[in-house]
């Protein structure tokens, strides 16, 4: 009988944990502040659980950050004792489970702190949270204007504001030289915020304002912590010259070969054909996958040190590459479609994605969950 753990697929996404400790060290070596690690989204992709029991055995991490009440939830159900911020904006009706779980909420709006203020009356006992200032993004927050009275309504409710955020809208791509960038406007504004709310007699004792480009790229923007998600996977913005390692690959192999005759088709639609007797190897992934059909046209893999086009139109479950110039490549062989491959050949998640249409964000992030996570890596 097939146990549902038991894992007969070809295709799946290696994740090395000890490349992603490494990239956090180096994050927090340049930034020489305490790095809160970001781990929403299944840590973009690559297992939040798996990734955070590394990151805290290796002591590479102050703690986590997370959107949802559940993703927190389940840090501390597989072992996770370090700080949890709750970034939201998911928590409403959560407030409970993250006071029993003993998670760090933001608060991003007047329901916000309505909601907890409940919770913390409900259950008679304070909490402690981070108040969020919107200061250019345009999303959540708190207007820098209704930052005090939301602090000293917190205080009155039995909730300390012991950190005060933001987020940045254009770390990613603002010149780190430029003053009047949109990045270092918002950090005149977090100034404005920080001295009206400690007017106000917060006790904020937690300042943080950085995403991982922030981080990176612009050093006025480290205070206290800073919140790295990307960088730690490897990938996004880095200064140049600076070590880091990609984190992700996607791997399968090759099926079965296959010869197609000049001027027959291969995929649906037809819409490639042979210009000559085309040898190609069959791979097991496709769409499903986190392969979008449309790289069609696009995207390659690396198989035996080779980068080789695939051709006609990915599909659900298949992707065709043409193997004609490598007659090497034999049924078995792996073939890597995203990250680390032999002979030079690895392919970058920006290349992948510039393949397919997405940021690097969504590259990691939309590796479907049918397809196996294996853990490679023993970080110290």
């Amino acid at each position: 009988m097939l146990h549902a753990s038991t894992m007969i697929r070809r295709t799946r996404v290696e994740i090395d944990l000890a490349a992603i400790v490494d990239n956090a060290r180096a994050v927090n070596h340049l930034a020489r502040t305490p790095v809160y690690a970001v781990v929403k989204a299944d840590a973009y992709g690559h297992g939040a659980v798996a990734v955070a029991q590394a990151l805290t055995r290796a002591k590479a991490a102050a703690g986590f950050a997370v959107s949802l009440v559940e993703e927190g939830v389940a840090l501390r159900d597989a072992g996770v004792t370090a700080p949890v911020l709750v970034m939201g904006p998911s928590q409403h009706g959560g407030e409970d489970e993250i006071i029993s779980a003993k998670l760090t909420p933001v608060i991003a709006s007047g329901d916000d702190l309505a909601a907890l203020t409940s919770a913390v009356k409900r259950r008679g006992q304070s909490v402690d949270a981070h108040l969020k200032v919107d200061t250019g993004m345009g999303r959540l927050g708190v207007s820098v204007e209704e930052a005090p009275e939301v602090a000293r309504a917190a205080a009155r409710s039995g909730i300390r504001v012991v950190g005060l955020m933001t987020h940045f809208a254009c770390a990613d791509s603002d010149d780190p030289a430029d003053p009047d960038s949109m990045t270092r406007a918002q950090l005149r504004r977090f100034a404005d915020a920080d001295r009206a709310v400690t007017a106000a007699g917060a006790a904020v004792e937690i300042r943080h304002v950085a995403n991982s480009s922030g981080a990176l790229m612009f050093p006025e923007a480290r205070f206290d912590l800073v919140r790295a998600g990307i960088a730690l996977y490897g990938n996004g913005r880095w200064p140049a010259g600076t070590a880091h390692t990609q984190a992700m690959r996607l791997v399968t192999e090759v099926a079965q070969i296959r010869t197609i005759a000049v001027g027959e088709s291969v995929g649906y639609g037809a819409t490639w054909r042979a210009t000559r007797p085309t040898r190609v190897a069959v791979l097991p992934l496709g769409y499903a996958d986190g392969l979008p059909r449309r790289a069609s046209g696009h995207a390659e893999a690396a198989i035996r040190g080779v980068r080789v086009k695939l051709v006609g139109v990915i599909s659900m479950d298949i992707a065709i590459a043409d193997i004609t110039d490598s007659p090497d490549i034999a049924i078995g062989d792996a073939a890597v479609l995203l990250g680390r491959a032999s002979g030079g050949a690895s392919i970058t998640t920006a290349e992948y994605g510039a393949w397919t249409g997405l940021t690097e964000y969504e590259v990691t992030c939309g590796m479907s969950k049918r397809v196996p996570r294996t853990y490679v890596g023993d970080p110290p």
